[in-house]
C-alpha cells in the first residue's frame, strides 16, 4: 500500500485529516494549556490562538514556519502521533537548534533563522470550545508539520502524567514561564500545538527523570536545503531527502512506542561522480515511495509494565530477583524515584539504561527532579539504587543542652515523629551551628549514629560532642551506595584485570619491560610502521612518542596512552587507539606492557567496585572464550583510559562513557575528521558491541536463535552462573539482555546498537508514531536493516554453479615476497580473508586467489588460498594501463530477480561494509508444489551478501553452493519462488 503525500504548504491553513477515535477507559482531569503569549502566564490574558501560523504571527515571533526569511516555503515534514492506549499521553518535542556554521557560531548550521541554544518545544493538545488542553486523548491522533528547527535531531517524550507539565517546583520538565508561546492548529480535527520557545535561559531539556518515553529523528531536504544560505557549510553527504528516526532506549525505557515513515524511496537517489554532487546539481532524487516497516514496540503499556516491574522487583540472597538471581545480590533493576502522590500500583515505572546507571548514579550524587521547597521527604537521589527514601534530614537541637564530651545527643521533639522515624543507625551526621555560637563544631568530622531512642528524642553518637550542643541545626544523611554501579564496575574492571593477569602467559614471548623502537607515524593516521619486525606485540600495549604524547582529545591532553588495538601478522605495523597530532618519520617510540599504563579510576580499598573478582572458567563456548572477552573488555577500557579531563573525571563518569560508546571524545576535531580517526572509532565502538552482546567479536560470531526464539550467542542471561560466580560474567549490562531479550524490542538496547533501530529512510516527508499499538501504522511489518519493507516474496532465476562478485579497483601492487596490493579506497577486509585478483599487469603473480595478511585499511600482502601460510612473490612492475587492476571477494552463486528493481532488488539488502550483519536470510525455496529448505554449503543460513548488477536484480548469496536442507544435494540452476524475509536482530 502506497501512502498518499502531504502537498499541503506549512504556513497555509492547514485541513483536518482523518482521526482514529476509541472509547476511552476513564475520564481524566484535563489541563489548560497556560495564556498570555509572552513572559509568565497571566490569568487575565486569553490563550495565545494563532489560527493562520506563518511568518509575522504569534508562531511565526516563537519560531520559523511556513516560509524562511528569504523568502523559500520550507517542504511539509509531517508526524502523526496515533494513541491507542486507554488514557490521555502528553507529547512534547524538544530541539535546541545547537548545531552551528562553526565553534563559537551563534548562526545555526540547519537552522539559520531562529537562536541558537535555545529551547523549543511544540506541546502536543487538543481544543474543545475556545480552550485548548495538554495531551493526546486515548484512542486520538494528531498530524502536525514539524518547521524547521525540529528537523535536526529533534526528541520527543511521551508521558502519561499531565501533573508537572508545567510546575516550576518541582520542575522535573524545565518549564520556563518566561517563554514566547503561540498555539496553533494542527492538521488533524481539534489538534493543536503549543509552539514555545524559552527566553531566559539557553536550552534546557527535561531531566532524565521527567516521566517520559523519548523518540528521536532528522529531516534532510534536498531542494530546499541547497537554497539555505549555509548550504555551503552543510556537508554535501547531507544535503539529501531522508528522514533518520529511532525509537530510542539508549538513556531509558518507559513506554512502548513504534515509529515508521510512509514514503520511503524504495530506488535510491542518485549522484554525479564529480566533486560535491549535490551541492552542484548532479543529484537525482529517488522514486517509488513504499511505507518501511515500523520500529520499536507495538504492544500495550500494561505488559511493558508488567516486565518493567519484574526486572526492577526487591529481592534478596535467598529469594533473589526472578530475572536476574544473583547478579545485583537478588535486587533488582534500578528504576526513576518518580512520585506517586495517590499511590496508583498501576503507575508507570522508568528504568534507565546502563549508561544512565552511571551517569545519574547515586555514587555522583545525581539528585532528583521532584525536591519542593521546604519538604525534606522529597529530597532524594534519582536513582532508586541509592534508595527510596529521602537522602538527608536537618533537626534543631532540644531546648535541654547536651553538654560536651556527652556521645549522647538531645533533639526539638517539636520535629516531629516522621523525622526520627527516619533517623537510622550509620547515618553520618554533620552540624551547622548558628553563626554567634562559639566555635568548635558540635560535631566531629566522621561522626555517625550508634543508635537512637524514638521516645527520648535522643540519638548516641560514634563520637562525644566537641562542644555544648545548642544554637545548632543537626543533618543526618544516608551513607551513599549505590548497589547496581558496584556490581558493574567490579565486573568490568575483574575483565580487565583478568586479561592483565593472562596476557603474557598467551604470549610469552612479549617483553615484561619498555622497550624502545625506531618506525613512523603519518600527521592524523592511527597506524604505526616499524623500520622492521617487531616481535611480541600485543593488543592492550601502550605506545609513547612523537605526535602521540601531545595528542589531544575532545576536552584538553589525553590521560592514558595510546594503545595497539591490532597487530598486522608480519609484526611490521599496528593500528592503535589514537592518531598523531604531527608526523614522525624514523623516530623512537617506546612500547609498554599493558601493565606499565594503569586504568584511571581502578577501584581501590573503600572504593565502589572493590575488592575485584576472580573468575575460574570451565569449557567456554569458542565466542565467549575468556582470554578474548577479556581482551576486547580492556582494549575498550585502555582505549577510553585516553579520554581527557573533565569528560573523565570519576569512575562513574569513565564508565558512562564506555557503555555510552563515547568514542569521539577520545580524539579532538581534527583527529574525528580524519580517516584514521573514523577507523579507530569504528574499531572501538565494534569491541563495544560485541562485550555488550556478550561475544568477543560480533562480526565473526553473529547471533544464532533457535526455533523457539532463544538467543544462542548473544544476550547471555544474566542470572546464569559463569566463570566461578553465581551470576554471569559475560553480561556486562542486563539492560541490553532485557530489551532484546525478555522484550523482543526491536528499538535501541545501547547507544551503539544503531544497526537494529536507527532508520535513514531516503525521500520520507511522512513519520508516523504510535504509542501502544499498531493503529496508524500503514506497514504492519517490522522494519529490518536487511527487509526495511517487510518480507518479499518473488520467482526468481537461480544460477545453480555459475558464480558472480562485485570487483574493485587496485591503485597499485608491489612486487616481492609477499606481493603488497593496494586497493583504490578502503577495502573494508581481515585478516585471513579470500580475495579473487584479476587484470593485473605488470606482475601477473598477483593474478589469482589468495588469502590476505598484514591488513591495513588500504593495503594487504598475498599469501597462498589453501594454508594462508606461504607468502606469495611477485617480479615485475604494476602497469594500471591499458587496464586496472582488481580485487574482489571470492565469486558466489546468485539470484536474478528481473529489472524491476523496485520489486525485491531493492526492498531487500545485502551485508553493510562494516560486517555487521550478513545480509537478508533467503529463508525458503518452493519447487513443484514442495517446500524446499536451502542452506549455504557450509550449512549456515542462506542470506544475500551484496547487491549485484542493477540490469538483472542480481542477488549475491553468501556461499559458491546453496544445498538442499534435507540433504538431496545442490539445487540446480532453475526459476523458483523465493521469499526474503527480515533477519533476528
Amino acid at each position: 500500500m502506497k501512502a498518499k503525500r502531504h502537498r499541503l504548504l506549512m504556513g497555509a491553513v492547514l485541513a483536518a485529516s482523518t482521526s482514529l477515535f476509541f472509547s476511552p477507559a476513564r475520564a481524566e482531569e484535563k489541563i489548560p494549556m497556560p495564556t498570555g503569549t509572552t513572559g509568565v502566564t497571566d490569568p487575565s490574558k486569553p490563550q495565545p490562538w494563532d489560527p493562520n501560523p506563518g511568518p509575522g504571527t504569534l508562531t511565526g515571533k516563537v519560531l520559523t514556519y511556513g516560509k524562511d526569511p528569504q523568502g523559500n516555503t520550507i517542504p511539509n515534514k509531517t508526524l502523526t502521533i496515533v494513541n491507542n492506549s486507554d488514557k490521555t499521553v502528553y507529547p512534547i518535542m524538544r530541539n535546541p537548534n545547537s548545531k552551528t556554521t562553526a565553534e563559537g557560531s551563534t548562526e545555526g548550521l540547519y537552522d539559520p533563522y531562529d537562536p541558537t541554544d535555545k529551547e523549543y518545544r511544540g506541546y502536543i493538545g487538543y481544543k474543545e470550545g475556545d480552550t485548548c488542553y495538554f495531551g493526546l486523548k486515548a484512542g486520538q491522533s494528531i498530524t502536525v508539520s514539524l518547521p524547521l528547527v525540529f528537523w535536526n535531531g529533534a526528541r520527543i517524550g511521551i508521558g502519561t502524567d499531565g501533573t508537572y507539565l508545567t510546575t516550576t517546583d518541582p520542575n522535573p520538565l524545565r518549564y520556563r514561564p518566561a517563554s514566547i508561546r503561540a498555539i496553533a492548529p494542527a492538521q488533524s480535527k481539534d489538534g493543536v500545538v503549543m509552539w514555545y520557545r524559552a527566553t531566559d535561559t539557553l536550552a534546557e531539556a527535561p531531566n532524565d527523570d521527567s516521566e517520559d518515553q523519548l523518540a528521536e529523528w532528522t529531516i534532510r531536504d534536498h531542494e530546499y536545503m541547497v537554497k539555505l544560505k549555509t548550504k555551503d557549510q552543510i556537508p554535501d553527504t547531507e544535503l539529501v531527502t531522508l528522514i533518520n528516526y529511532d525509537v530510542s532506549n539508549v538513556d531509558n525505557l518507559y513506554l512502548p512506542l513504534a515509529m515508521e515513515v510512509t514514503d520511503a524511496w524504495v530506488l535510491p537517489p542518485i549522484s554525479g561522480a564529480m566533486p560535491d554532487p549535490n551541492k552542484n546539481g548532479r543529484w537525482t532524487p529517488g522514486s517509488q515511495p513504499e511505507p518501511n516497516g515500523w520500529t520499536g514496540s507495538i504492544g500495550n503499556i500494561e505488559s511493558l509494565q508488567a516486565k518493567i516491574r519484574e526486572f526492577t522487583a526487591e529481592g534478596d540472597k535467598t529469594k533473589p530477583n526472578k530475572l536476574l538471581g544473583q547478579y545485583f545480590g537478588g535486587k533488582g533493576w534500578p528504576f526513576y524515584n518518580i512520585p506517586n502522590p495517590s499511590g496508583d500500583a498501576k503507575q508507570p515505572i522508568k528504568i534507565p539504561s546502563g549508561a544512565n546507571i552511571f551517569a545519574q548514579s547515586p555514587l555522583k550524587a545525581t539528585p532528583g527532579s521532584y525536591e519542593k521547597a521546604g519538604d525534606w521527604t522529597t529530597v532524594k537521589f534519582m536513582l532508586s539504587s541509592g534508595g527510596t527514601g529521602a537522602k538527608f534530614l536537618a533537626l534543631g537541637n532540644s531546648a535541654t543542652t547536651s553538654p560536651k564530651g556527652n556521645a549522647v545527643l538531645s533533639l526539638n521533639p517539636q520535629e516531629g515523629k516522621a523525622k526520627m522515624d527516619f533517623i537510622q543507625p550509620g547515618m553520618i551526621v554533620t552540624a551547622n551551628p548558628a553563626p554567634e555560637k562559639p566555635k568548635p563544631n558540635p560535631i566531629q568530622e566522621g561522626t555517625t549514629v550508634i543508635s537512637k531512642d524514638p521516645k527520648a528524642y535522643t540519638v548516641t553518637l560514634s563520637k562525644p560532642l566537641a562542644n555544648t550542643s545548642d544554637m545548632t541545626t543537626y543533618v543526618f544523611t544516608r551513607p551513599v551506595n549505590d548497589y547496581a554501579a558496584d556490581t558493574m564496575l567490579r565486573l568490568w574492571y575483574s575483565w580487565a584485570q583478568y586479561y592483565l593477569d593472562h596476557w603474557k602467559d598467551k604470549n610469552p614471548n612479549a617483553p615484561t619491560a619498555p622497550i624502545t623502537v625506531q618506525g613512523s607515524m603519518e600527521v592524523r593516521s592511527a597506524t604505526i610502521s616499524f623500520t622492521q619486525p617487531v616481535p611480541g606485540l600485543v593488543p592492550g600495549m601502550a605506545v609513547k612518542g612523537p605526535g602521540l604524547d601531545d595528542a589531544m582529545t575532545e576536552t584538553g591532553p589525553h590521560q592514558g596512552a595510546a594503545v595497539i588495538l591490532q597487530v598486522a601478522s608480519d609484526k611490521k605495523s599496528a593500528v592503535l587507539s589514537q592518531v598523531a597530532r604531527n608526523p614522525a618519520l624514523n623516530q623512537k617510540f617506546t612500547i609498554e606492557p599493558p601493565t606499565y599504563n594503569p586504568l584511571i579510576w581502578t577501584p581501590k580499598a573503600g572504593q565502589p567496585g572493590y575488592p575485584l573478582l576472580k573468575f575460574n572458567f570451565a569449557k567456554e563456548d569458542e565466542w565467549r572464550r575468556p582470554y578474548e572477552f577479556s581482551q576486547a573488555v580492556y582494549l575498550i577500557m585502555a582505549s577510553m583510559n585516553q579520554i581527557g579531563h573533565k569528560n573523565n573525571d570519576s569512575q562513574c563518569k569513565f564508565m558512562q562513557d564506555i557503555i555510552g560508546a563515547n568514542m569521539g571524545y577520545i580524539f579532538d576535531q581534527p583527529a574525528k575528521d580524519s580517516v584514521d580517526g573514523q577507523m579507530a572509532i569504528a574499531m572501538i565502538r565494534d569491541l563495544i558491541k560485541s562485550v555488550l552482546r556478550g561475544v568477543s567479536d560480533f562480526t565473526k560470531y553473529p547471533d544464532v536463535v533457535d526455533a523457539k526464539g532463544k538467543h544462542l550467542h548473544w544476550y547471555p542471561d544474566p542470572a546464569e552462573p559463569t566463570g566461578g560466580q553465581t551470576y554471569n560474567v559475560f553480561n556486562l549490562d542486563p539492560f541490553v539482555w532485557f530489551v532484546h531479550v525478555e522484550l523482543g524490542f526491536s528499538g535501541y538496547g545501547f547507544s551503539v546498537d544503531d544497526d537494529t533501530a536507527d532508520i535513514g529512510a531516503g525521500g520520507a516527508n511522512n513519520l508516523i508514531l504510535t504509542v501502544a499499538g499498531e493503529k496508524g501504522l500503514v506497514n504492519k511489518n517490522v522494519w529490518a536493516i536487511q527487509a526495511p519493507y517487510g518480507p518479499v516474496t518473488a520467482d526468481a532465476k537461480f544460477s545453480g554453479d555459475e558464480t558472480d562478485t562485485l570487483p574493485s579497483a587496485i591503485k597499485f601492487v608491489k612486487s616481492g615476497t609477499p606481493i603488497h596490493v593496494t586497493t583504490d579506497a578502503p577495502h573494508h577486509l581481515a585478516e585471513n580473508e579470500k580475495v579473487l585478483i584479476d587484470q593485473v599487469i605488470g606482475v601477473k603473480e598477483a593474478n589469482g586467489k589468495f588469502t590476505i595478511k598484514n591488513v591495513s585499511k588500504d593495503g594487504f600482502d598475498l599469501y597462498d588460498l589453501e594454508t594462508g601460510t606461504k607468502p606469495v612473490t611477485g617480479t615485475g612492475t604494476y602497469s594500471p594501463s591499458p587496464t586496472v587492476g582488481r580485487w574482489s571477494n571470492l565469486p558466489v552463486v546468485y539470484v536474478d530477480t528481473g529489472k524491476d528493481l523496485a520489486k525485491v532488488f531493492y526492498r531487500v539488502q545485502g551485508d553493510d561494509a562494516l560486517g555487521t550483519f550478513l545480509g537478508t536470510p533467503v529463508t525458503a525455496v518452493v519447487k513443484d508444489g514442495r517446500t524446499i529448505p536451502v542452506v549455504a554449503k557450509n550449512g549456515d543460513k542462506l542470506r544475500i551478501w551484496r547487491l549485484g548488477r542493477q540490469d538483472v536484480g542480481r542477488l549475491l548469496l553468501n556461499t559458491d553452493r546453496v544445498m538442499k536442507a534435507d540433504g538431496s544435494g545442490p539445487l540446480p540452476a532453475d526459476t523458483y519462488k523465493f521469499t526474503f524475509s527480515a533477519a533476528e536482530n
